[in-house]
Protein backbone atom coordinates (compact mmCIF):
# COMPACT_ATOMS: atom_id res chain seq x y z
CA UNK A 1 0.00 0.00 0.00
CA UNK A 2 2.62 2.47 0.88
CA UNK A 3 4.39 1.74 -2.82
CA UNK A 4 1.25 2.77 -4.42
CA UNK A 5 1.21 6.06 -2.38
CA UNK A 6 4.29 6.68 -3.28
CA UNK A 7 3.80 6.50 -6.86
CA UNK A 8 1.67 8.47 -6.90
CA UNK A 9 3.51 11.40 -5.14
CA UNK A 10 6.39 10.85 -7.78
CA UNK A 11 7.39 14.22 -9.21
CA UNK A 12 8.88 14.95 -12.50
CA UNK A 13 11.12 18.43 -13.10
CA UNK A 14 10.20 19.08 -16.26
CA UNK A 15 12.56 22.55 -15.19
CA UNK A 16 15.69 20.24 -15.76
CA UNK A 17 15.48 18.57 -19.07
CA UNK A 18 13.94 21.98 -21.23
CA UNK A 19 16.26 24.64 -21.90
CA UNK A 20 15.68 28.09 -22.94
CA UNK A 21 16.56 29.14 -27.03
CA UNK A 22 19.35 30.71 -25.96
CA UNK A 23 20.84 27.58 -24.16
CA UNK A 24 20.12 25.26 -27.44
CA UNK A 25 23.51 23.52 -28.83
CA UNK A 26 25.08 25.11 -31.64
CA UNK A 27 23.80 22.68 -34.20
CA UNK A 28 20.39 23.66 -33.78
CA UNK A 29 21.48 27.13 -34.07
CA UNK A 30 23.37 27.17 -37.22
CA UNK A 31 19.89 27.46 -39.25
CA UNK A 32 19.13 30.51 -37.90
CA UNK A 33 20.43 32.38 -40.12
CA UNK A 34 19.40 30.57 -43.26
CA UNK A 35 16.07 31.44 -42.25
CA UNK A 36 16.59 35.30 -41.69
CA UNK A 37 18.50 35.45 -45.28
CA UNK A 38 15.13 34.08 -46.76
CA UNK A 39 12.89 36.62 -45.61
CA UNK A 40 15.27 39.36 -46.64
CA UNK A 41 14.79 38.00 -50.01
CA UNK A 42 11.76 39.78 -50.38
CA UNK A 43 11.26 43.33 -49.55
CA UNK A 44 8.29 45.37 -48.35
CA UNK A 45 5.52 45.98 -51.03
CA UNK A 46 6.28 49.51 -49.73
CA UNK A 47 9.91 49.46 -51.65
CA UNK A 48 8.14 47.55 -55.06
CA UNK A 49 9.06 50.38 -58.66
CA UNK A 50 6.06 51.24 -59.73
CA UNK A 51 5.42 52.57 -63.01
CA UNK A 52 5.83 56.43 -63.75
CA UNK A 53 3.73 58.00 -66.12
CA UNK A 54 4.23 61.47 -67.29
CA UNK A 55 2.07 64.16 -68.97
CA UNK A 56 -1.91 65.26 -67.81
CA UNK A 57 -4.16 62.72 -66.91
CA UNK A 58 -5.41 60.30 -69.24
CA UNK A 59 -9.47 60.48 -70.69
CA UNK A 60 -11.08 56.94 -70.53
CA UNK A 61 -11.28 56.18 -74.32
CA UNK A 62 -14.76 54.22 -74.92
CA UNK A 63 -15.49 52.03 -78.09
CA UNK A 64 -17.81 53.73 -80.15
CA UNK A 65 -19.52 51.43 -82.16
CA UNK A 66 -22.48 50.82 -84.37
CA UNK A 67 -25.04 48.56 -83.13
CA UNK A 68 -26.46 48.39 -86.63
CA UNK A 69 -23.41 47.63 -88.58
CA UNK A 70 -22.68 44.23 -89.41
CA UNK A 71 -19.16 43.07 -88.57
CA UNK A 72 -18.31 46.54 -86.62
CA UNK A 73 -15.45 46.92 -84.76
CA UNK A 74 -14.72 49.13 -81.96
CA UNK A 75 -12.55 52.33 -82.51
CA UNK A 76 -10.88 53.86 -79.16
CA UNK A 77 -11.60 57.55 -78.80
CA UNK A 78 -9.25 59.36 -76.68
CA UNK A 79 -10.53 63.07 -75.92
CA UNK A 80 -6.61 64.03 -75.69
CA UNK A 81 -3.90 65.40 -77.70
CA UNK A 82 -1.57 62.69 -79.62
CA UNK A 83 1.36 64.14 -79.10
CA UNK A 84 1.09 63.34 -75.09
CA UNK A 85 2.10 60.11 -75.84
CA UNK A 86 3.45 60.09 -79.66
CA UNK A 87 6.24 62.53 -80.99
CA UNK A 88 6.14 63.99 -84.22
CA UNK A 89 9.11 63.15 -86.57
CA UNK A 90 8.21 63.28 -90.40
CA UNK A 91 5.02 64.80 -92.21
CA UNK A 92 4.63 63.42 -95.95
CA UNK A 93 2.05 62.89 -98.36
CA UNK A 94 1.03 59.73 -99.13
CA UNK A 95 -2.76 59.77 -99.90
CA UNK A 96 -3.27 62.44 -98.04
CA UNK A 97 -1.56 63.88 -95.00
CA UNK A 98 0.60 61.29 -92.81
CA UNK A 99 2.61 61.97 -89.64
CA UNK A 100 5.34 59.55 -89.06
CA UNK A 101 5.58 59.54 -84.94
CA UNK A 102 7.46 57.52 -82.58
CA UNK A 103 6.42 56.87 -78.48
CA UNK A 104 7.89 59.00 -76.03
CA UNK A 105 9.00 55.89 -73.76
CA UNK A 106 9.38 53.30 -76.52
CA UNK A 107 11.30 55.36 -79.55
CA UNK A 108 11.36 52.30 -81.49
CA UNK A 109 7.93 51.66 -81.85
CA UNK A 110 7.30 54.19 -85.09
CA UNK A 111 3.73 54.50 -86.61
CA UNK A 112 1.59 56.46 -88.87
CA UNK A 113 -0.86 59.59 -87.94
CA UNK A 114 -3.22 61.30 -89.84
CA UNK A 115 -5.06 64.29 -88.97
CA UNK A 116 -8.78 65.57 -90.53
CA UNK A 117 -10.57 68.41 -89.86
CA UNK A 118 -12.78 68.63 -86.50
CA UNK A 119 -16.14 68.94 -88.37
CA UNK A 120 -15.11 65.41 -90.16
CA UNK A 121 -14.54 64.32 -86.87
CA UNK A 122 -18.12 62.24 -86.79
CA UNK A 123 -18.38 60.75 -89.81
CA UNK A 124 -14.28 59.08 -89.40
CA UNK A 125 -15.22 57.86 -86.20
CA UNK A 126 -18.06 55.66 -88.34
CA UNK A 127 -15.99 55.01 -91.01
CA UNK A 128 -13.08 54.00 -88.60
CA UNK A 129 -15.52 52.01 -86.12
CA UNK A 130 -17.97 50.22 -89.34
CA UNK A 131 -15.41 49.42 -91.94
CA UNK A 132 -13.64 46.31 -91.58
CA UNK A 133 -12.11 45.43 -94.60
CA UNK A 134 -8.36 44.22 -95.63
CA UNK A 135 -8.51 46.45 -98.58
CA UNK A 136 -9.86 49.76 -96.56
CA UNK A 137 -7.93 51.82 -94.26
CA UNK A 138 -7.96 50.88 -90.88
CA UNK A 139 -7.73 52.92 -87.71
CA UNK A 140 -6.79 51.78 -84.01
CA UNK A 141 -7.17 54.71 -82.02
CA UNK A 142 -8.31 57.67 -82.23
CA UNK A 143 -7.58 61.13 -80.66
CA UNK A 144 -9.54 64.52 -80.04
CA UNK A 145 -8.55 67.72 -79.44
CA UNK A 146 -9.65 71.17 -79.25
CA UNK A 147 -8.98 71.46 -83.32
CA UNK A 148 -8.55 68.69 -84.71
CA UNK A 149 -8.55 64.99 -84.87
CA UNK A 150 -5.80 62.47 -85.00
CA UNK A 151 -6.27 58.36 -86.06
CA UNK A 152 -3.38 55.92 -85.73
CA UNK A 153 -3.77 54.18 -88.84
CA UNK A 154 -2.14 51.44 -91.16
CA UNK A 155 1.36 52.16 -92.04
CA UNK A 156 1.16 52.17 -96.32
CA UNK A 157 4.19 54.23 -97.59
CA UNK A 158 3.63 54.08 -100.74
CA UNK A 159 0.27 54.84 -103.45
CA UNK A 160 -0.25 53.37 -106.38
CA UNK A 161 0.39 56.85 -108.11
CA UNK A 162 3.88 56.13 -107.80
CA UNK A 163 3.60 52.75 -109.59
CA UNK A 164 2.54 54.84 -112.53
CA UNK A 165 4.92 57.20 -111.95
CA UNK A 166 8.10 54.81 -111.37
CA UNK A 167 9.08 54.90 -115.38
CA UNK A 168 12.03 52.99 -114.82
CA UNK A 169 10.58 50.25 -113.92
CA UNK A 170 10.62 48.40 -117.97
CA UNK A 171 13.55 46.20 -118.01
CA UNK A 172 11.85 45.14 -121.15
CA UNK A 173 8.33 45.06 -123.13
CA UNK A 174 8.34 41.48 -122.63
CA UNK A 175 9.35 41.38 -118.85
CA UNK A 176 7.17 44.40 -118.18
CA UNK A 177 3.86 42.65 -119.91
CA UNK A 178 4.63 39.69 -117.86
CA UNK A 179 4.70 41.74 -114.83
CA UNK A 180 1.62 43.67 -115.36
CA UNK A 181 -0.14 40.24 -116.20
CA UNK A 182 0.81 39.08 -112.86
CA UNK A 183 0.37 41.78 -110.55
CA UNK A 184 -1.74 44.48 -112.62
CA UNK A 185 -4.63 42.46 -112.05
CA UNK A 186 -4.60 41.59 -108.50
CA UNK A 187 -4.02 45.69 -108.17
CA UNK A 188 -7.33 46.02 -110.02
CA UNK A 189 -9.08 43.18 -108.17
CA UNK A 190 -8.09 44.24 -104.86
CA UNK A 191 -8.95 47.81 -105.32
CA UNK A 192 -12.61 46.75 -106.88
CA UNK A 193 -12.96 44.18 -104.21
CA UNK A 194 -12.75 47.41 -101.27
CA UNK A 195 -14.93 49.61 -103.37
CA UNK A 196 -17.47 46.78 -103.68
CA UNK A 197 -17.27 46.49 -100.04
CA UNK A 198 -18.01 50.38 -99.41
CA UNK A 199 -20.96 50.13 -102.12
CA UNK A 200 -22.73 47.27 -99.92
CA UNK A 201 -21.63 49.38 -96.49
CA UNK A 202 -23.71 52.28 -98.21
CA UNK A 203 -20.70 54.49 -99.21
CA UNK A 204 -19.58 55.56 -102.19
CA UNK A 205 -16.20 57.14 -102.09
CA UNK A 206 -15.65 60.34 -104.43
CA UNK A 207 -12.28 60.54 -105.23
CA UNK A 208 -10.86 56.93 -106.08
CA UNK A 209 -7.64 56.88 -108.40
CA UNK A 210 -4.50 55.70 -108.00
CA UNK A 211 -3.35 58.79 -105.71
CA UNK A 212 -5.64 57.52 -102.99
CA UNK A 213 -5.12 54.26 -103.20
CA UNK A 214 -2.19 52.71 -100.65
CA UNK A 215 0.20 50.10 -101.35
CA UNK A 216 2.12 48.70 -98.83
CA UNK A 217 5.93 47.01 -98.81
CA UNK A 218 4.06 43.62 -98.04
CA UNK A 219 1.60 44.04 -100.71
CA UNK A 220 -1.23 45.57 -98.87
CA UNK A 221 -3.89 47.34 -101.28
CA UNK A 222 -5.94 49.87 -99.15
CA UNK A 223 -8.45 52.62 -100.19
CA UNK A 224 -7.65 55.62 -98.28
CA UNK A 225 -9.01 59.16 -98.72
CA UNK A 226 -12.17 57.94 -96.28
CA UNK A 227 -12.80 61.42 -95.70
CA UNK A 228 -13.86 61.76 -99.56
CA UNK A 229 -16.75 58.80 -98.92
CA UNK A 230 -20.14 60.09 -98.62
CA UNK A 231 -23.11 58.44 -97.90
CA UNK A 232 -25.50 56.52 -101.03
CA UNK A 233 -28.84 55.58 -101.15
CA UNK A 234 -29.27 51.00 -102.09
CA UNK A 235 -30.93 52.61 -104.83
CA UNK A 236 -28.53 54.70 -106.25
CA UNK A 237 -26.16 53.40 -109.56
CA UNK A 238 -22.39 52.61 -108.95
CA UNK A 239 -21.74 54.88 -112.27
CA UNK A 240 -19.21 56.77 -110.54
CA UNK A 241 -16.78 53.88 -109.02
CA UNK A 242 -16.80 52.21 -112.23
CA UNK A 243 -16.07 54.95 -114.20
CA UNK A 244 -13.01 55.55 -111.61
CA UNK A 245 -12.49 51.95 -111.62
CA UNK A 246 -11.56 52.50 -115.23
CA UNK A 247 -9.31 54.99 -114.83
CA UNK A 248 -7.12 53.02 -112.61
CA UNK A 249 -6.90 50.22 -114.89
CA UNK A 250 -5.69 52.23 -117.67
CA UNK A 251 -3.30 53.99 -115.53
CA UNK A 252 -1.78 50.68 -114.83
CA UNK A 253 -1.62 49.00 -118.13
CA UNK A 254 -0.57 52.21 -119.65
CA UNK A 255 0.75 54.77 -117.35
CA UNK A 256 -1.96 57.49 -118.66
CA UNK A 257 -5.94 57.70 -119.04
CA UNK A 258 -7.46 58.43 -122.60
CA UNK A 259 -8.46 61.82 -123.33
CA UNK A 260 -12.52 62.50 -123.79
CA UNK A 261 -13.71 59.94 -120.95
CA UNK A 262 -12.27 57.30 -123.74
CA UNK A 263 -11.92 53.53 -122.30
CA UNK A 264 -8.63 51.44 -123.82
CA UNK A 265 -5.45 50.98 -124.64
CA UNK A 266 -3.11 52.72 -127.32
CA UNK A 267 -0.63 49.54 -127.17
CA UNK A 268 -2.66 46.50 -128.46
CA UNK A 269 0.78 44.93 -129.23
CA UNK A 270 0.93 45.08 -125.55
CA UNK A 271 -2.32 44.23 -124.47
CA UNK A 272 -3.80 43.05 -127.76
CA UNK A 273 -7.69 42.69 -128.35
CA UNK A 274 -8.10 39.11 -127.10
CA UNK A 275 -6.37 39.33 -123.60
CA UNK A 276 -8.56 39.47 -120.89
CA UNK A 277 -6.96 42.62 -119.50
CA UNK A 278 -8.64 44.60 -122.66
CA UNK A 279 -12.02 42.83 -122.86
CA UNK A 280 -12.13 43.82 -118.86
CA UNK A 281 -12.04 47.31 -120.14
CA UNK A 282 -14.68 47.09 -122.37
CA UNK A 283 -16.86 45.42 -120.23
CA UNK A 284 -16.02 48.43 -117.43
CA UNK A 285 -17.51 50.67 -120.66
CA UNK A 286 -20.76 48.56 -120.58
CA UNK A 287 -21.04 47.60 -116.93
CA UNK A 288 -23.95 48.50 -114.71
CA UNK A 289 -22.79 47.53 -111.20
CA UNK A 290 -19.48 46.55 -109.60
CA UNK A 291 -20.57 43.58 -108.47
CA UNK A 292 -20.44 42.48 -111.62
CA UNK A 293 -17.41 43.09 -112.58
CA UNK A 294 -16.06 40.99 -109.95
CA UNK A 295 -17.25 38.05 -111.94
CA UNK A 296 -14.97 38.83 -115.27
CA UNK A 297 -12.67 36.16 -116.69
CA UNK A 298 -9.86 38.77 -115.78
CA UNK A 299 -10.38 37.56 -111.49
CA UNK A 300 -10.86 33.80 -112.57
CA UNK A 301 -8.20 31.56 -111.46
CA UNK A 302 -5.93 34.35 -110.71
CA UNK A 303 -3.71 34.02 -107.62
CA UNK A 304 -4.91 36.69 -105.61
CA UNK A 305 -2.51 36.73 -102.53
CA UNK A 306 -1.00 39.77 -101.66
CA UNK A 307 2.81 38.31 -101.33
CA UNK A 308 2.73 38.62 -105.43
CA UNK A 309 3.03 42.58 -104.95
CA UNK A 310 5.90 42.07 -102.66
CA UNK A 311 8.85 42.35 -104.82
CA UNK A 312 6.52 45.18 -106.99
CA UNK A 313 6.14 47.17 -104.11
CA UNK A 314 10.24 46.76 -103.03
CA UNK A 315 11.24 48.33 -106.74
CA UNK A 316 9.04 51.00 -106.56
CA UNK A 317 10.21 51.98 -103.36
CA UNK A 318 13.55 52.43 -104.53
CA UNK A 319 12.42 54.61 -107.44
CA UNK A 320 9.47 56.77 -105.80
CA UNK A 321 9.92 60.30 -105.34
CA UNK A 322 7.82 60.95 -101.61
CA UNK A 323 8.15 64.76 -100.25
CA UNK A 324 8.47 65.22 -96.80
CA UNK A 325 9.26 67.73 -93.77
CA UNK A 326 11.00 67.18 -90.62
CA UNK A 327 9.07 68.13 -87.55
CA UNK A 328 10.53 69.81 -84.63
Amino acid sequence: MSNDVSNRLTRIDFTGTLKEPAQLDGATQQHQPLQDTKKETHPPLSKKISKVIKGGPKALGLPQVSENAQGSHSCIVRYESPWDTYRRTISCIIAGKVIIATHHSNPSRVIAIREYQKRDADKMVELYSHLKHENILSARECFMDERSMFALVDDLPLTLEHLVGCRTFYPSECELASMLWQTGYLLMCKTLNGACYLSENGWEHQSMICQCILLGLDGAIKIANLESCERRSPSQTQSKHIKSLAGIAMELMQKYIKDNGMVGVDDLGRWPVDSAAFGFLLAISTATSMEALKEHSLFINKNRSRGRLVLLARTVMLSAKICYSHDT
